[in-house]
């Protein structure tokens, strides 16, 4: 994080200084040219010189890409499709149809009646569900962090804003997995408002059903936070979160869905939604990018036509990936499972740091990140990584290309090659995979 307790570390404050140094003498012009070119940079380096195997981030189509850029940028709109409270009706009469097709697309998707669009964030997801379901003092369970879980259990996120009192909900084993019988227990003695699945890292179906009857017992919500796996939820090939008896699901419209950077919150209760949906509007978004809720409306019909292919074949490279790098001398998670039923994979790290071990892959343009506390099945370690195979799988990547992926990070891990050369090799890799597969542009 660059901020602590609302103050800018010494790092974040060095570097605006040195970059504000940077600009002075240039006119106006020449600074939008210079924030011109660093788009243009950063799109050619993502674009062909990255293999990109971070979890929270994919690729969008460029159909989708090119609706952000539209005049929809620059409008507002506040309230519900068909009936907005601002501007004039006729103003919206384009903007409410977008939003009606993404709400439509998203309740086919997850399986919902109901759907809360505006979320600019799963973190807004998670926090519009705490502060409309619960009051100051109540209890929630949520996983930590640490085991696979969200950001709702630090009294700077959500859960300290509602003024909640966050325990953590059991776990157990070596892939982040809820622990029923304590969770049970821990329940019926603590009484929680919601009980909170899901999370960060996830390589296993949850027990929804089990703890559907946790909730039930000790008269709690269950919320399933999906973040990263909205792409299988959306394919059926994961889980159903709704169907298994989550009250209500959130998600992120990026990461796996390949959306731009926004959340969703799906429920099938009327009364949970209408109260979600008084807190998201007008307490905290009045008006929002409309130029998303287009790119978002496009991607999720593009998941409607391809989720069934992009998200087993996903899944199928993150397993044949799990298998290169245990041949090329790393420790891999649940190996003995099969590496995982996602699309995330994760390293535990023997004899390099985690730091380390995510600088060396940055600096060859291997993009990956470094874990903490992954597992709590190897004699007290804690330092490993996260990989995920969602960007590279819409690149057009397979399971044959995975070894040669393990190589690389191989070589950019423990080999002595400069980074630079490792690089080059990623690029040569990448060459023939500049096209979006599993969309439109097609």
């Amino acid at each position: 994080m660059s901020v602590r307790d609302g103050k800018f570390t010494r790092k974040t404050a060095d570097y605006l200084e040195a970059v504000e140094s940077r600009l002075q003498g240039l006119s106006a012009h020449e600074i939008a040219e210079r924030v011109r070119r660093l788009v243009e940079d950063h799109e050619t380096w993502r674009g062909k010189k990255c293999l990109n195997l971070d979890a929270a981030e994919t690729v969008m189509s460029r159909r989708a890409r090119r609706l952000l850029a539209s005049d929809l940028a620059t409008r507002v709109s506040e309230g519900f499709p068909g009936d907005k409270d601002y501007p004039a009706a006729r103003q919206n009469v384009y903007i409410d149809e977008i939003e009606a097709i993404l709400i439509s697309l998203a309740k086919k998707l997850f399986r919902a009646s109901y759907v809360d669009w505006r979320p600019v964030s799963t973190s807004m997801a998670n926090a519009s569900a705490l502060l409309a379901l619960t009051r100051p003092g109540d209890v929630i369970l949520s996983q930590r962090l640490e085991v696979g879980g969200n950001f709702g259990d630090d009294a700077s996120r959500p859960s300290g804003v509602a003024r909640l009192e966050v325990s953590e909900l059991p776990t157990h084993g070596d892939a982040f997995e809820v622990d029923v019988e304590a969770a049970h227990k821990l329940a019926r003695e603590l009484k929680p408002r919601i009980i909170v699945i899901g999370g960060s890292n996830v390589l296993f179906p949850y027990p929804v059903r089990e703890l559907r009857d946790v909730a039930d017992e000790s008269q709690s919500l269950l919320l399933y936070d999906g973040a990263h796996v909205g792409l299988l939820i959306a394919a059926g090939i994961f889980q159903d979160p709704l169907g298994e008896g989550a009250d209500l699901l959130t998600l992120s419209t990026h990461r796996s869905l390949s959306g731009a950077v926004g959340g969703l919150i799906v429920t099938n209760h009327q009364d949970l939604a209408e109260r979600v949906l008084s807190v998201s509007y007008p307490t905290l978004i009045r008006t929002r990018d409309q130029n998303k809720y287009a790119a978002t409306a496009h991607v999720l019909a593009e998941m409607l036509a391809f989720a069934s292919d992009l998200a087993p074949r996903a899944v199928k490279n993150a397993k044949a990936l799990g298998r290169a790098l245990e041949a090329e001398g790393f420790r891999v998670l649940a190996a003995r499972r099969g590496y995982t039923q996602t699309h995330q994979i994760f390293l535990e790290l023997e004899g390099i740091e985690g730091k380390t071990f995510e600088t060396r892959c940055q600096e060859a343009n291997i993009l990956i990140s470094k874990s903490q506390n992954v597992s709590r099945a190897f004699g007290g370690q804690t330092e490993g990584a996260r990989l995920s195979t969602q960007e590279i799988t819409r690149q057009g990547l397979e399971e044959e290309h995975m070894p040669q992926i393990a190589r690389l990070i191989r070589r950019a891990v423990v080999g002595q090659e400069p980074p630079s050369l490792v690089a080059r090799y990623v690029g040569e890799l990448l060459e023939d995979f500049y096209r979006i597969r599993y969309s439109f542009d097609e």
